[in-house]
C-alpha cells in the first residue's frame, strides 16, 4: 500500500555574517563563505553592518553568526585573520552547534592558505566592477582549491 504524505523541503544550516561595506570586506566575504560552502556544505548569508552601528553586537544579539571588521585588535573569538584586512569574529553558534564542526577547521585552513597579496589583486578587480562571488570562484579554481 502507498501513501502520499506532505513533505517540507529541507535545506541544509546557513550562517549570517556581518560585512561592512567595501572593497576588503566584499572580498573576504566571497573568499570565505564560497569556500566555506565548497569544503562543508553550508551556505551563508550576507548581513550587511550598517554605518555606526556596533559589528559585535550582531554576535551578541544573535543576528550574525560570524562578523568581518576591520580592527588593530586579535580579539579571543578571531577566526581568521590577514594582517592588514578585515578580521572575522565568531559568536556562539558556529562553536557550539553540532551542524558547524567543520566551518571553523575550514576557515583556518583557507586563512593559512591567503595571502594579502592575494586578497589585494582580487580588491582591485572588485573594485573595477567585477562580481566578488566570480572572481573568488575564478580564484580558487585557478588554485585547485575547490
Amino acid at each position: 500500500m502507498l501513501t502520499c504524505l506532505p513533505v517540507q523541503a529541507c535545506f541544509g544550516p546557513k550562517l549570517f555574517v556581518g560585512v561592512e561595506q567595501g572593497g576588503q570586506s566584499d572580498a573576504l566575504f566571497a573568499l570565505v563563505t564560497l569556500y566555506v560552502q565548497e569544503k562543508t556544505g553550508v551556505e551563508s548569508k550576507r548581513v550587511e553592518i550598517e554605518k555606526g552601528q556596533d559589528p559585535f553586537a550582531l554576535l551578541s544579539n544573535e543576528k550574525a553568526d560570524l562578523v568581518l571588521v576591520l580592527t588593530d585588535e586579535i580579539l579571543d573569538n578571531t577566526v581568521f585573520h590577514i594582517m592588514g584586512l578585515p578580521l572575522l569574529a565568531t559568536g556562539k553558534r558556529p562553536l557550539e552547534e553540532l551542524q558547524f564542526t567543520t566551518v571553523l577547521p575550514a576557515i583556518r585552513k583557507l586563512n593559512r592558505l591567503l595571502k594579502y597579496e592575494d586578497v589585494a589583486r582580487l580588491v582591485s578587480r572588485i573594485d573595477a566592477g567585477e562580481s566578488a562571488m566570480a572572481v573568488a570562484r575564478q580564484f580558487f579554481m585557478e588554485r585547485r582549491w575547490i
